[in-house]
């Protein structure tokens, strides 16, 4: 009898991580929460940006924003992706079964996304500013063909974190500011996969599907100050902290009958085809510094420096409940640099152009890079421009080109052999633009 065995760990094992890269940043951080960031490829952001949705790069920012005011903005993200010279063996094989798929070059895997963010602050007094911000800093949304030569990786992958930050301010003296805030954060994640019961003959008519779903609530905070050097020369630090998720999730197989039961033949320890799947994971730390110098009343430069804290991502183990084995995954990511620079152009009274450049350090090792975290370095250009339209409200346009260095994935050995070898070249840009719109009530 032909022997079969159920290959189960594709999902489960990238789900650990949950270190899954966005289109825009690194590791999966979603930066685009300001529209005056975005145009300056975030050269503005940690004290240079003038409007209350600093306070998401730095919560001391908003000490600059007096009565009652009210941000908003709206993001599209167009990314374009596609995957060349795709190739895969089968799972438990040792490289010897070769798996066949199409298309031949999956795109367009990263989905396009929608982004919003929405911020107020209140002086409640005049050396003290308390604000509230809605935001997603982390999210991630792609989806691979069920029958490409990935399919035993990846699949679906859904991530989204959504942060609730009541913020502070507080003025020092003329130079120094202080601010804060405590972040709640909402994360839910979603993963699919295809997984092979035969380790003989693994194709898309014996498939079955798998997918763990799971949501937690999880607890931070961030800390900031500037220091106004001069009337042309400020500064600004930040620091967010590492937040900790405990996932309880669910985890579902589904398939015909036949393949149903061929995989829960091949592994008498299972118990049932849904289950519930624990996990821990940390969304990283971020330790951020900018600084603002105005030449003349006409030109101005940004400047920006953030480092990430993805080496919180090690070993993740997952626990089941209904018969299948730990899995283990060796992420071993790094801490990771993001550099920028910008300027700003005072055009008129009433507008403002801005523009920036910046380089993006990845965080992940070359052995680690999958489909699911199609991760390299990556350089940004900005465009931006600002209309006040009225004393009370002001108008931001943002645009930013993301172009990642060819990213090159070669999955074998080591945790990689339950879901087998997987080896391609990605190619992968995104085009992304910004509207807000900023008010201030009590004028």
């Amino acid at each position: 009898m032909k022997k079969i065995k159920i290959v189960l760990p594709a999902s489960f094992l990238v789900l650990a991580t949950l270190v899954h890269t966005n289109s825009i940043a690194n590791g999966y951080e979603f930066l685009h929460q300001s529209a005056e960031g975005l145009g300056s490829a975030y050269a503005t952001n940690g004290t240079a940006i003038n409007d209350i949705s600093a306070m998401f790069s730095n919560p001391a920012s908003i000490i600059r924003f007096d009565g009652i005011r009210a941000s908003g903005n709206f993001t599209l993200d167009l990314p374009r992706s596609e995957m060349d010279s795709a190739s895969a063996t089968g799972p438990y094989s040792s490289g010897t079964v070769i798996v066949e798929g199409s298309p031949s070059k999956p795109k367009q895997f990263i989905d396009t996304a929608f982004g919003a963010a929405g911020y107020m602050t209140y002086e409640y007094e005049e050396d003290l500013i308390v604000g509230f911000a809605i935001n997603a800093p982390f999210a991630y949304v792609s989806d691979y063909v069920d029958t490409a030569v990935t399919r035993y990786t990846a699949t679906k992958t859904g991530l989204q974190a959504i942060n609730f930050s009541p913020t502070f301010a507080y003025r020092v003296n003329q130079k120094w500011a202080i601010g804060g805030s405590l972040n709640i954060q909402d994360y839910e994640a979603t993963l699919g996969t295809q997984v092979a019961t035969s380790v003989d003959d693994p194709n898309v008519n014996t498939d079955i599907s798998s997918l763990i779903e799971g949501s937690d609530i999880g607890y931070g905070f961030s800390i900031g100050f500037e220091f106004q050097q001069s009337d042309r020369t400020r500064y600004g630090a930040s620091f967010r902290s590492k937040i900790d998720h405990h996932f309880k999730g669910t985890v579902k197989l589904s398939g015909t009958d036949a393949n149903l039961a061929s995989g829960s033949t091949s592994l008498p320890s299972l118990t049932n085809y849904n289950g519930v799947a624990k996990f821990d994971i940390s969304t990283p730390f971020m330790l951020q510094f900018g600084l603002l110098h105005k030449l003349n009343e006409t030109y101005e430069l940004y400047a920006n420096a953030n480092l990430s804290g993805w080496s919180a991502f090690k070993d993740t183990h997952i626990t089941y409940d209904n018969g299948l084995p730990e899995t283990v995954v060796d992420n071993d990511w790094s801490d990771s640099w993001y550099f920028a620079v910008g300027m700003g152009y005072q055009y008129s009274e009433k507008v403002k152009l801005r523009t920036g450049m910046a380089y993006d350090w990845t965080p992940t090792p070359s052995a680690a890079v999958s489909p699911r975290a199609p991760n390299n370095d990556r350089y940004n250009i900005g465009l931006g421009a600002s209309y006040q339209y009225s004393p009370a409200t002001k108008i931001d346009f943002g645009y930013q080109y993301i172009k990642f260095t060819e990213v090159t994935i070669a999955l074998a050995g080591g945790n990689n052999v339950p879901r087998g070898t997987l080896n391609g070249k990605i190619n992968l840009y995104a085009n992304v633009f910004m509207l807000q719109m900023n008010h201030q009530f009590n004028l």
